[in-house]
């Protein structure tokens, strides 16, 4: 599925959210301008950007702040990005080196911490109500999941319900709190507030499983692969590898074996396992889609959840 055809109904709103990004992120000292250079804020696919504008398109709803508040969400997903590169010790982000190897982890604590209160500056003028609350939450929840997920590194016995709290705070709350954004915002919205964040909840449990399985089967992700294990996080594709016993294979793990892993992982058939449970959620994420009527911006997001749903990179 080619990305490219998923933001054709929003480019301009894309490129609005861009020119805010930039600017807002842009300060007098200098050497914030120094970090933002460093800083891949006009990589990534910005797909909390596009989601965002897709689902407010379906909800019919308007607003000429759409753009200020995509790029406060995308801000605020970049200061957690940088907070989480420093928790796991990456040097890699979007192909690109990331702020913590260039400037180590003192100052890059003190950037997340920049665009973190930048993002909810933004808001102000919002009064809180309901948007800062609904992204004070999402922050809540994502800080929760960081916690919970560094609570539980290099547990080789880690529940599966354990997994999936961790991917609904850290990753599934962002995508659940915009989607409920959009229906609040929108006087007489299509769906109850709870149906949007029932989906957006499920549209983000596939983002990151997906993501999970990048980390092992993908060379396209823009980071190093394996990376999820050597930092001792138990993804799902390595709890499914535990069940069949293979516990020497994922403790003992030297990326010079890992096509011992990725042979164990063909055997037991993983990636499809994996695939089978994204699929859950994927199947009421399209049944969602298809109680709106037809519209460039409905068929646009199904195009989305096939990207999140298939992607390569």
């Amino acid at each position: 599925m080619d990305y490219i055809k998923v933001q054709e109904p929003i480019l301009p709103l894309l490129r609005s959210m861009e020119k805010v990004l930039s600017k807002q992120i842009g300060g007098g000292v200098r050497l914030i301008t120094e970090l933002q250079r460093r800083t891949p804020v006009g990589k990534g696919k910005k797909i909390r950007a596009a989601f965002f504008f897709l689902l407010a398109g379906m909800n019919h709803l308007r607003n000429d702040d759409l753009p200020r508040l995509a790029a406060a969400i995308e801000m605020l997903h970049l200061s957690s990005l940088i907070h989480d590169d420093i928790l796991d010790n990456s040097s890699r982000r979007r192909g690109e080196k990331t702020p913590n190897h260039h400037f180590g982890n003192n100052l890059s604590v003190l950037w997340g911490d920049y665009l973190f209160i930048n993002s909810l500056h933004m808001l102000a003028s919002e009064q809180r109500n309901p948007t800062m609350d609904v992204l004070l939450e999402v922050s809540r929840q994502m800080i929760e999941g960081q916690i919970l997920e560094f609570e539980n590194n290099f547990n080789y016995q880690i529940r599966t319900g354990t997994y999936f709290a961790i991917i609904r705070k850290k990753t599934s709350a962002m995508f659940a709190g915009i989607a409920g954004l959009v229906a609040q915002l929108k006087a007489g919205s299509v769906h109850p507030v709870v149906d949007f964040y029932d989906f957006g909840r499920d549209f983000g449990m596939i983002f990151q499983i997906s993501d999970d399985l990048l980390d092992i089967f993908s060379d396209r992700a823009g980071k190093d692969r394996f990376q999820d294990l050597r930092e001792g996080k138990v993804t799902l594709p390595y709890i499914l590898l535990l069940r069949h016993g293979q516990l020497p294979l994922i403790q003992n793990f030297k990326i010079a074996r890992a096509q011992s892993l990725l042979a164990g992982c063909q055997k037991f058939k993983i990636k499809e396992q994996s695939l089978k449970i994204i699929d859950r959620y994927y199947r009421k994420c399209a049944a969602f889609l298809e109680s709106f009527p037809p519209s460039p911006y409905r068929e646009s997001m199904k195009h989305l959840l096939d990207f999140v749903r298939y992607r390569e990179y």
